[in-house]
């Protein structure tokens, strides 16, 4: 008997979904990775909750990866075999992957501290100077232009938005003039759209990068922070800037710094440092981060140990 594959059950789910392409490539990983641990000849007719279970022990204690990490992939499978079910792709059966989350540790929300945001500048600094002075390593190199990558820095340490929102950028949303980044729905994690001010800090490198974008010919509608407009290889100038540059970008300059370095990182920075200020506002932060409830901004805010361990001296003061 012929079964369909996943990738049948994949093709027919997005055709019926308004997905981003970052979320079809997610759930493309996901069961890549399901079909790599279980064989080629596994199909989703003949997946038993037995299955699950060994990729569930294979995940968290073979693989070491986190609960979370987990029940994003439990998160996804779930909803391609709830659409198979439903649509008679399988037999109807019960979901193999209900009822196997596991509940997650809370972690420390992850900050940068002052001395390697320093290190950052410095390490992205150097290499600036090394691009201006005409010293060229022929080797590819993640960090280059460093000028570029020193625009992203800036952007998101300053504004707080997302890679997502970040990568989703036109021309046409930036006021410079008013001073005002505009974040499309379709970037945002809640698909609204929000504003972000343009701050002193920010506004030079942002300003370089718009004005330099449209003398290499972007349009209104065109990404913004798109490198393969600065890259002299051929055949590219028409493709938007997707993850992967991205992502091999922070692996490079974490390396190049000695700790983990991520877009969210700089996140939840600047919320905690926007917390720490006298003139705090829960409700401005939640603006920042464009959040629908200020549940949502809380997880963000890092507890101030240096306030905690004045106020627990006082306490104690005799």
């Amino acid at each position: 008997m012929d079964y369909v594959s996943f990738y049948n059950v994949l093709d027919d789910y997005f055709i019926s979904k308004v997905l981003r392409p970052a979320s079809e490539w997610s759930y493309m990983k996901v069961v890549r990775t399901f079909i790599e641990f279980c064989g080629e000849d596994i199909y989703p007719e003949n997946v038993t909750r037995m299955d699950v279970l060994r990729w569930w022990r294979h995940i968290l204690t073979e693989q070491g990866l986190s609960k979370r990490t987990w029940n994003n992939k439990v998160a996804h499978m779930r909803a391609i075999f709830n659409h198979a079910i439903r649509y008679k792709l399988i037999s109807e059966r019960e979901n193999p992957f209900r009822l196997v989350v596991v509940k997650p540790d809370i972690k420390r929300k992850k900050t940068l501290a002052n001395e390697q945001i320093k290190k950052i500048y410095l390490v992205m600094e150097r290499k600036i100077m090394e691009e201006q002075s005409g010293i060229d390593d022929p080797r590819p190199n993640a960090l280059k232009p460093a000028w570029f990558w020193m625009t992203t820095i800036d952007t998101l340490r300053y504004t707080g938005m997302r890679q997502n929102q970040l990568l989703h950028i036109r021309l046409c949303d930036i006021d410079l003039k008013n001073g005002i980044i505009n974040l499309r729905p379709e970037g945002s994690k809640n698909h609204r759209e929000h504003r972000v001010p343009i701050t002193d800090r920010l506004r030079p490198r942002l300003e370089h990068l718009y004005h330099l974008s449209v003398r290499k010919g972007a349009k209104a509608e065109d990404q913004l922070f798109n490198i393969n407009r600065f890259n002299l290889k051929k055949n590219v100038l028409g493709k938007n800037m997707d993850h992967p540059p991205l992502r091999a970008f922070f692996r490079r300059l974490s390396k190049e710094c000695g700790c983990v370095i991520s877009p969210h990182r700089f996140r939840h920075t600047i919320v905690t440092d926007m917390m720490k200020r006298p003139e705090r506002s829960l409700n401005d932060v939640q603006m920042l981060l464009g959040h629908s409830s200020l549940a949502v901004t809380l997880e963000y805010v890092e507890a101030n140990i240096d306030s905690l361990r004045r106020n627990l001296e006082a306490a104690f003061a005799f």
